[in-house]
This record gives C-alpha cells, structure tokens and sequence, in this order.
C-alpha cells in the first residue's frame, strides 16, 4: 500500500508541473512579471520532487549513513513534496484573497480547481504515504526500541 501511494504522489505532483507549465504558456502568465517565473520554478520543483519520489534512493551509494535519510529517503521526500504542495496552494490562496507580488487571480477557472486538487491531493497521499512510513521504521511493539532487543539478543539486567 506504501508504494501505491508513493506512486500515486509522483502522478499528483506531474499533474502540478503540468497545470502550472500550461497556465505559463497557455494563460500568458509568462508575461507576469515575478509570478510567470515562480510558475517555472513551481513546474521544475514538481518534476524534480516527482522524480526523486519514483527513484530507487536506497539503492544510492553513501545514502545509509545519513542517519535519517538512509532509513527513510522517500518519507523524507514525501515531507519536501507536502510543503511544496502546501506552499504552492497557500500562495494561490494568498492571489485569490489579495494580491501575490502585485497579482491578483479572478475566479476559479478549470485550471486552477485543478491545481487545488492536484495540491490538496499531493498532501492527502503523501501524508498517508508518511504515517505508513512512520509506522513500518517504528521497533516492534514489546522491543523496548533497545538496539540489542531489535538484533534479538539480550540486553543485559538492570542492576
């Protein structure tokens, strides 16, 4: 199930560049100044984010003695992809209530209810995505989490 939505994200976050690169072509929001850029970066930050969330990062050499990132490289992608949706939606948010860098978006157009759902859908998934994450590199249940008790040996008695 952790890997259906792991790849579930990776479609969600194409989804984003994609609604974000049509809007910068289709929209004419390439002539907005500051916001025809951030619509750029915003298409670039989801291919890059969607990629490393398909690739195999366990496999990387050097990546298993990063203490967090070797035992959980794609949680810790997932919590990047989160932020990335969360700030991407807040900043549409922000242009629908007032004016983002001078830009005020009218209306709720088909691309952009696209967008909210591809970027609420991105943090739906992979959230879920990380609480199985978060569940499976938990220590059994009884282990007392020790590292002795996790290799099946015997810690020694308390004195």
């Amino acid at each position: 199930m952790s890997n259906v939505l792991r790849y579930l994200g990776v479609l969600l976050l194409f989804g984003i560049g994609a609604v974000h690169l049509y809007e910068y072509f289709a929209d004419y929001y390439r002539v907005i100044p500051v916001i025809g850029v951030l619509f750029v970066l915003n298409f670039a930050g989801a291919v890059v984010l969607a990629l490393a969330l398909a690739s195999p990062l366990r496999s990387l050499p050097g990546l298993c003695s990063v203490p967090i990132a070797g035992r959980a490289p794609h949680a810790l992608v997932a919590l990047g992809a989160i932020v990335f949706s969360l700030g991407t939606l807040i900043g549409l948010l922000i242009s629908e209530q007032g004016a983002l860098f001078g830009f005020h978006e009218y209306g709720y157009r088909t691309t952009v209810m696209l967008a909210i759902g591809l970027e609420s859908g991105v943090i739906v998934v992979l959230t879920a995505f990380l609480a199985l994450e978060v569940r499976r590199l938990r220590p059994p249940a009884g282990s007392g989490g020790s590292r002795a008790s996790r290799r099946g040996q015997h810690a020694p008695p308390r004195r």
